[in-house]
């Protein structure tokens, strides 16, 4: 089960819009880590966030604001939760030997 799988991001969109300048979705590999190790964990949780604020947009500057976007900041809390709810699964498998 070590292939790269697509971050969940595109699920954030069920219940609002992605915000302008968004992408779908985005893969997160996963291949290189070992999951097994507190680090491998720490950079799979980095490589989730970075997804998540990417997708979302979330570090886009809006005109005229430093502020985020509410549709921005609210597809970047559920992409990632989605993501790290679906990953902990993948952890969990590896650290079991599958």
């Amino acid at each position: 089960m070590k292939t790269p799988l697509m971050a969940f991001a595109a699920l954030a969109t069920m219940a609002t819009a992605l915000p302008a300048g968004a992408q779908e979705s985005m893969a997160i590999t996963y291949r290189d880590l070992n999951l097994q190790t507190v680090e491998g964990q720490k950079v799979l949780d980095q490589r989730i966030d970075q997804a998540a604020r990417k997708v979302c947009g979330y570090d886009q500057i809006r005109s005229g604001s430093r502020l985020r976007s509410k549709e921005s900041t609210n597809c970047y809390r559920k992409a990632k939760a989605q993501a790290e709810k679906h990953f902990a699964a993948v952890v969990e498998a590896q650290q079991l030997g599958g």
